[in-house]
């Protein structure tokens, strides 16, 4: 396990790279001609699929390891278990943590390093079809679950097309170009999981509530990504369901012809909304542990969270928000420096490392088109252009949501920039729409002036 980059993956990548080249090379002619937003189809695999490669030889090469290496490890002990005790090896894919089951391991299979840690330890689980697809070769893992996770982002892609066919080309910026979203979502680490997860679920909520299309089809999906995402990080599990039924409140608001009934309806459908999320807090949070059981209990991780990030074995690449009560009020008293440290540190100036500086220098471009965007509505505008659309609505709610939970529980700029992509590819499709919409309705109003 110590060499990862051998003969190996010499001869595996190249093939595997092919494999996929025609596969989706397939995928994109057959149906370009009716959808010609497949033109995207290739090329976002393939950035995806390089930076992949890309992260592996930063990690491997420059920083001599790290997680990544310490996830593949226990994809590595799982499958080495599977020639062992066939019925241990589904015990492990399926979440088994007792002791029983890590007593089997032994030297012919080696230890998984995260075995302890049950949200670290699912991404080995859910890596093992990639690693034995891969063909036990680490690069090859990457290039194989890159293609196959590929997939969730394509499927939200398609679903922004369904919602605004006209934006497909910003929206392809959105979405596939993002530096900091394509690199940390493309290692093996739980950010691509966690992701996928998020992007998935949003379009099982589309098509289950929105345009109610394969109904039964897509609540399994739900599940089956809200049960990845939970796995890993509970917290991206609450406000994904929290925006879905956002999303899905408003657009029955909207949905209303009738303004005075809008009015009525209102607070009944908030109301509604509220109790559904409590119930799912409760029914899942002693899943998750006693950490996610009840608003306090959660409110209580994010203090003990952000205090021990603060101290110093994180080293010189650690930053502090200031300190803060566990209550309501005293979270809430962090939100502006919590949402700020969320979407727009580090700073340039706070840049520590050729990778932390590159994601200063995009923060400062997620700011700069975030001001041109409040430029374009003239800032009181902002608000009608939220609300024009429930979807770009829950968005917004969902990054500024995840954005204010990372900055808050996060005070190290390397955790940061990983666990904010969502934040960056949610907010870069929600300025993408509203500049696109604002410059069309500007094109519109100076046609309608000349005629």
């Amino acid at each position: 396990m110590n060499n990862l980059i051998n003969i190996q993956d010499i001869l595996i990548v190249p093939v595997l790279l092919l494999v996929v080249y025609f596969i989706s090379t397939r995928i994109r002619n057959k149906n370009i001609a009716d959808k010609p937003y497949y033109k995207y189809f290739r090329k976002g695999l393939f950035i995806k699929i390089f930076a992949g490669l890309f992260f592996a030889g930063v990690y491997l090469l420059y920083y001599g390891g790290g997680d990544t290496v310490y996830y593949f490890a226990g994809s590595h002990s799982i499958v080495g278990m599977l020639s062992k005790d066939f019925i241990t090896f589904f015990k492990l894919i399926f979440g088994n943590h007792s002791l029983e089951v890590y007593s089997m391991f032994d030297r012919t299979t080696g230890w998984p390093p995260y075995f302890r840690d049950t949200n670290a330890f699912a991404v080995s689980r859910f890596n093992v079809p990639f690693y034995i697809l891969g063909f036990g070769s680490y690069l090859g893992n990457t290039v194989i679950m890159n293609f196959i996770l590929f997939f969730g982002v394509w499927r939200f892609y398609k679903m922004l097309i369904e919602l605004f066919p006209e934006n497909e080309k910003w929206l392809a910026y959105a979405v596939f170009y993002v530096p900091s979203v394509v690199f940390w979502s493309s290692g093996i680490l739980k950010d691509g999981w966690t992701l996928t997860a998020i992007l998935f679920s949003l379009t099982n909520f589309y098509n289950i509530f929105i345009v109610k299309r394969k109904i039964f089809f897509n609540i399994l999906w739900l599940l089956f990504w809200s049960y990845i995402s939970f796995s890993i990080r509970p917290y991206m599990f609450y406000a994904t369901i929290a925006s879905g039924l956002i999303w899905i409140g408003f657009n029955a608001v909207k949905s209303i012809e009738s303004s005075f009934l809008r009015t009525i309806a209102m607070p009944f459908i908030l109301l509604l909304l509220w109790t559904a999320g409590s119930v799912i807090i409760v029914k899942t949070g002693s899943v998750a542990g006693n950490r996610y059981s009840s608003i306090d209990a959660m409110l209580e991780t994010a203090y003990i969270i952000q205090d021990d990030l603060k101290k110093d074995y994180y080293g010189g690449n650690s930053f502090d928000i200031g300190s803060f009560e566990p209550t309501i009020p005293g979270i809430l008293s962090k939100m502006p420096a919590a949402v700020t440290a969320g979407i727009f540190r580090p700073f340039i100036w706070e840049g520590n490392g050729i990778l932390m500086l590159l994601s200063g220098i995009e923060s400062l471009i997620f700011m700069i088109l975030i001001v041109y965007m409040l430029y374009k509505v003239k800032i009181i505008g902002i608000i009608p252009a939220l609300l024009k659309n429930p979807f770009i609505l829950s968005m917004f709610v969902l990054a500024v949501t995840f954005a204010f939970s990372v900055g808050l529980t996060t005070a190290n700029f390397g955790a940061l920039v990983r666990y904010a992509i969502p934040v960056k590819i949610l907010l870069a499709v929600v300025i993408a729409q509203i500049i696109f919409e604002t410059q069309k309705t500007s094109v519109n109003n100076n046609f309608t002036e000349k005629i």
